[in-house]
C-alpha cells in the first residue's frame, strides 16, 4: 500500500507546486541602447521639436529681450554725490552753476562728511584686520601641508585652500595702500569742498 501512496503523492505535489515562468526571448533594440519607442515616435511626425540654431536665436534686441551678464559696481557716496551735482548742473544755467562755486558753500552737509570719514576708517581697519586673519590661516595651511602625512588630502584639500587663502592675502595686502591713500586725502577733499575739520573727527 505504501508503494501506491508515494507515487500519487508524489503527483500531487508536482501538480500543486508553481509553474515555471518562461524566459522572455531577447529583442534586439538597434544597438547602444535605442529603443523601438523612440523610432516609432519619430515616424508619427505629428508634433514637431523645437530646434534651435544660430539662425532662430535672437541677437537684434529690438526683437526680443537680450540676455547679458554684466558686473556693475555699487557706486560710492561720492561718486552719487557727483552725479546729482552733474544732474542738477545740467538743469541749471551756467550762471547759476557759477553762483554757485562762488559762493563755496558745501555741496554735502556735516552728515555726508561724517559718514565718509567712519566708511574710509572702517574700510582700512577691515583691511588691517582681514591681513592679519589671512596672515594666521595661511601659516596655519602651510603647516598642515608640510605636516599632513595623506598626500593626496594634501594635494586636493590643504593646497587648493593655502593657495586660495595666499591670493586673497594678496589682495587685500594691495588694496591696503590705496584705502589708506584716500583716507589720508579726506580731509583735503573735504576742506576743497568747504566741509568744516571737525566733520571729520571721530
Amino acid at each position: 500500500m505504501r508503494l501506491l501512496l508515494l507515487p500519487a503523492v508524489a503527483t500531487l505535489s508536482l501538480a500543486a507546486g508553481p509553474r515555471p515562468t518562461p524566459t522572455p526571448t531577447p529583442q534586439l533594440t538597434g544597438g547602444f541602447g535605442k529603443a523601438p519607442v523612440s523610432g516609432r515616435g519619430r515616424k508619427e511626425g505629428d508634433r514637431k521639436g523645437v530646434r534651435i540654431t544660430n539662425e532662430s536665436l535672437v541677437t537684434d534686441p529690438s526683437k526680443g529681450r537680450l540676455t547679458t551678464s554684466r558686473n556693475v559696481p555699487t557706486p560710492t557716496p561720492r561718486a552719487k554725490a557727483e552725479t546729482g551735482k552733474r544732474a542738477a548742473g545740467a538743469n541749471a544755467s551756467p550762471a547759476a552753476a557759477g553762483e554757485a562755486e562762488a559762493a563755496g558753500q558745501p555741496e554735502e552737509g556735516e552728515e555726508y562728511w561724517r559718514a565718509e570719514a567712519r566708511r574710509l576708517r572702517e574700510r582700512v581697519a577691515a583691511i588691517k584686520e582681514s591681513i592679519a586673519r589671512l596672515e594666521a590661516e595661511s601659516r596655519k595651511l602651510e603647516n598642515d601641508f608640510y605636516a599632513w602625512d595623506d598626500g593626496a588630502y594634501r594635494d586636493r584639500v590643504i593646497k587648493p585652500a593655502w593657495d586660495k587663502t595666499r591670493e586673497d592675502l594678496a589682495t587685500a595686502r594691495k588694496a591696503l595702500p590705496g584705502a589708506e591713500k584716500e583716507l589720508e586725502d579726506l580731509p583735503d577733499r573735504a576742506r576743497r569742498a568747504g566741509a568744516l575739520p571737525g566733520w571729520l573727527r571721530e
